[in-house]
This record gives structure tokens, C-alpha cells and sequence, in this order.
């Protein structure tokens, strides 16, 4: 990510959760309910921003699991840490997963509402498969909304290479990269394709 995007999400920041109205509890729970994430499973977070997602991801793997949530935006990650530090399951990282090491071997790693923000997504998928994800690990790729809705966002900001494709499409494409990949959910709430090897 250049610093120009950085800057960009540290100055949303404070503002983010007021005006990050797709991911209400219903739909996130109605997302990460078709995840099958277990107790004691070890879960990747990237991308977390404000950390939306940690709380809910903490009950379901209990006290024998953990999360780690990983932001570049150390604007994002503050908020996140302020919210959900207390959590004795979750540790916070800010570092860019595209580009630094990640500690660690995951069940599951997340990319919520990230997907679009990556500069190389087959090779970080291949690195992610690599060096972080169990041998049974999946990797997520998921939205509490349609494609249509991320693409208009996106438009507005004037970021027409954040284009998302269909989840099919998108699905098709990580197959070409020589993944499996599957669809989950593709309706106007849910966008959610599990990918693995």
C-alpha cells in the first residue's frame, strides 16, 4: 500500500465506524455463520480497520483460540486496540500483510471488505497459502454487500482500479490462479468466496 493510501485510512478513521453502515451485527453474524470457524481455531484478520469483526470472531473461538488482527492504517489499528485491546484472545499487528512476514499459522484467514485494496492478489494469496495457512487452511474474501454497492464507493473516490468483479467471476479468476475457490454467498447483503489449495 503507498502512503498516500495509508494517509487516506488514518484520516478516515475516526469517522469510520459512523459511517460504516453495511456491517451491522446481523450481517456479520450471518457472514461469518457460513465460515464454519470453530472454537480453538486461529484466526487472521487482515485488513481489520477499526476492527469490526474481533469481537464476534473472539466469542466464536473461545479462550483456546486467538485472532490476529493486522492493519497498515496505525489509525485504524488505534481504534481497533481501543475498542477490543482488553480481549485476552486477540492481538493487533500494523504491518502490511502484501509485503512484511506475518507470525504465525492460521485456520483461517479473513479479507473483509479488503479485496479490492490489493496491489497483487494472486501473488499475496500464493505467499498467504505459503507461509501462513494450516495445511487444511482457507483463505475469505467477503462484503456485507454486492458488488454493485463496493464498485459505486469505489467510483465516488475516483479508485476505478478497485473494480470487484461478481463473486463468480471473482471465484473463476482465483481458480485460473491455480486455487480452489468457491462461492458462498452472492446476494445484495453478502458477497463471501472461500478460497483454497
Amino acid at each position: 500500500m503507498t502512503q498516500s493510501e495509508i494517509d487516506f485510512f488514518d484520516a478516515l478513521a475516526p469517522t469510520w465506524d459512523d459511517n460504516e453502515v453495511r456491517s451491522t451485527p446481523e450481517r456479520i453474524i450471518s457472514v461469518l455463520g457460513k465460515l464454519n470457524i470453530r472454537m480453538g481455531m486461529d484466526i487472521l484478520d487482515l485488513g481489520t480497520g477499526t476492527g469490526v469483526l474481533v469481537p464476534y470472531l473472539s466469542e466464536m473461538v473461545g479462550d483456546n483460540g486467538h485472532i490476529t488482527a493486522i492493519d497498515l492504517s496505525e489509525g485504524m489499528l488505534s481504534l481497533a486496540r481501543k475498542k477490543y485491546g482488553h480481549l485476552k484472545n486477540v492481538g493487533f499487528l500494523n504491518i502490511d500483510f502484501e509485503e512484511e512476514q506475518i507470525p504465525g499459522k492460521y485456520d483461517v484467514a479473513l479479507l473483509y471488505s479488503v479485496y479490492p485494496h490489493l496491489h497483487a492478489p494472486s501473488d499475496t494469496l500464493e505467499w498467504l497459502f505459503k507461509m501462513n495457512m494450516k495445511p487444511d487452511g482457507r483463505i475469505v474474501i467477503a462484503f456485507p454487500s454486492d458488488e454493485e454497492f463496493i464498485n459505486n464507493i469505489h467510483h465516488e473516490r475516483k479508485a476505478e482500479h478497485d473494480h470487484l468483479p461478481p463473486a463468480h467471476m471473482l471465484a473463476e479468476m482465483i481458480r485460473h490462479w491455480g486455487f480452489n475457490a468457491e462461492v458462498l454467498a452472492a446476494t445484495p447483503d453478502e458477497y463471501i468466496v472461500e478460497i483454497g489449495i
